[in-house]
Formats: structure tokens, sequence, C-alpha cells
């Protein structure tokens, strides 16, 4: 039949996305990103509003597609995934780098920009570098995206030249979510629950792990070194690592991950001499931690601590 029940969907869909991009000239209900093949980037040269829960975001961005939060002038670089965008705020003292650093930021990161991508970046634009930077290690996906076969054409819908476009029309973005939803690709929005993450997680092997985290490090190293330049480390602990107690009202940790955890991270992160320093996140208050699209930890439930004293006890 010519309007089989995908078509029909489709185009049923088409027509509901059609009515509310009407509504969403002033603010989308999505953060646009797209990919270049070697990395992840939001749109460049843009202000853009974005919908998050009951807030309305705003994002702005340099020709880099880098987020800054007051002036495009010299500051402090700063590269990752979401994780570190800060999805839930638009407010640089908010931040939970400003516990830390107190430069302005602009932030190089988006979904699904894992570590590799980090160091593409970093040797596209070599000369746009900063001699000091940060990057952002999310260890709830980062751990998985280091292995050989990891590819942003899998997770990634939008190439980067679609996104002007975007931002102009909205909904086609559903639209090629939709479209590749069907075709069984593995975009964010399909991703595991804390279960699923928690057991992929036990199932890699701790001597692979170590070894894949190694070859980054060396790599990263020998990039960082040769452009001379500082690299501040800040590992983020994984949102899945957190459960939610019996009663609903705070969030435990799995002692057990943890325990793996530390037992990965501290021999390898920790022991690399090779970075300037090396921080890690925690979260400072165990209730209502995680952001709306539960894959985050909220800007404001996080503390940082060096990772050498995480890794004592």
């Amino acid at each position: 039949m010519f309007f089989g029940t995908k078509n029909i969907l489709i185009i049923i869909f088409f027509l509901i996305l059609t009515i509310t991009d009407l509504k969403s000239k002033e603010c989308i209900e999505f953060l646009p990103f797209g990919h270049n093949e070697y990395y992840v980037h939001l749109p460049t040269q843009s202000q853009f509003c974005v919908k998050y829960g009951k807030k309305d975001l705003t994002f702005k961005t340099d020709n880099l597609g880098g987020r800054y939060f007051n002036s495009v002038s010299t500051k402090l670089q700063v590269f990752g995934d979401s994780q570190v965008l800060g999805l839930d705020i638009d407010d640089q003292n908010k931040h939970f780098l400003s516990q830390y650093y107190k430069e302005d930021f602009i932030i190089y990161a988006a979904p699904n920009n894992g570590p590799y991508e980090v160091i593409n970046f970093i040797l596209f634009n070599s000369k746009k570098i900063n001699r000091k930077i940060i990057i952002h290690f999310n260890l709830s996906v980062d751990l998985f995206r280091i292995y050989p076969g990891w590819s942003i054409n899998n997770f990634v819908a939008l190439r980067d030249d679609q996104l002007d476009e975007i931002l102009e029309r909205p909904f086609k973005y559903r639209l090629i979510i939709l479209k590749n939803l069907f075709k069984n690709k593995f975009f964010t929005v399909s991703r595991k629950n804390q279960k699923q993450m928690q057991n992929l997680f036990n199932n890699l092997e701790i001597v692979d792990l170590k070894q894949n985290i190694n070859l980054y490090l060396n790599q990263l190293n020998q990039i960082t070194n040769k452009l001379g330049i500082k690299v501040h480390f800040v590992l983020s602990l994984p949102y899945w690592l957190y459960e939610q107690d019996k009663k609903l009202k705070s969030f435990i940790i799995n002692e057990d991950i943890e325990k793996r955890i530390k037992y990965i991270i501290c021999p390898t992160f920790n022991k690399n001499f090779a970075i300037h320093k090396k921080l890690i996140y925690q979260v400072n208050n165990r209730s209502d931690i995680l952001t709306s699209d539960k894959r985050h930890i909220k800007s404001e439930k996080i503390t940082l601590t060096e990772l050498s004293n995480y890794c004592k006890f």
C-alpha cells in the first residue's frame, strides 16, 4: 500500500511539527548541534533561545560554535560534551567550573562530542587554541566513546551545514530524528536507561578499558605537548552511578560501581603526570540531582575536588 503505516505517521508528525514551528520562532525546544565528520559543535556565530523546563535559556556562540556567557573576548577555553556545556543554565556564575576558575569561559562542547572529537577540534583549530585549556571527560559516556568503532555518524543526526536551516525551521530537526530512528540509528534520544548503562559498564573488560584510556591520554599528551598547551582535566562521575533510595527522595551512590570506577580512573587519569591539574566532580546535595532529560547532573548540584584526594579513599 502506497500510504503505509510509517508514511502516515511521518505525514502526521510533519503536520504537527509544522504547526508547532509557528510557535517556536522565539525559543526552540531542543539544542541544535551538528558534526563535520571530525567533531560536534553548536551553530556558529549565533544567538538562540532553548526551552529548558519552565526556563528559556539563551545560548550565544562564536565563529567556531563555542558557547560564551559574557563577552566574546579572550577567554578560558573549555572542551567536552553536553555535561560541561551547561544545559540547564545561562549564567556563568552558576556553572560548576566557576567554583574553581574565575576567568570567563568559552565552551567548545556539544552532545556526543567525545574525547577523540575534542582532539580533532584542537588539531583542526590549533592556531586558535590558547596555551591553557580545560578538557572535560564525562565518565557517563566517554568511557564508551574511546573504544574503536565508536562514530559520531551513529549518534549525531545533523551535519553542521544543516544547522542554520534548523534554527530557521526547527520542525525539520525532529523529522530528521524520526527518519533516522526508522533506520535504527542510535541517536541520543534512544539512550539506554540507568540500569542498562550500569550493565554496559560492568560488562566492559577492565584491562581493555584501561588500555583504551591510556591510548587516548598518550595521544592527547603528544598533541598538547607539541602545541605547548597546558591541560587542566576535569572528570565527571557518571549520572548512572547514583540511584534513587526506596523513598524516592534522594540519590545514593552504588558503592560497587564506584569501587570499579576508582579502580579504573585512579591508575590511569590520576597517574598521568603530563596533565597539569586533575579535578573530579561529585554531587553536593543528593536530592533532585538530574536534569530534565535524566542524563546529566544539574550544574547547581556539582562540587569540584582534586582527583588525587578522591583516589585516596
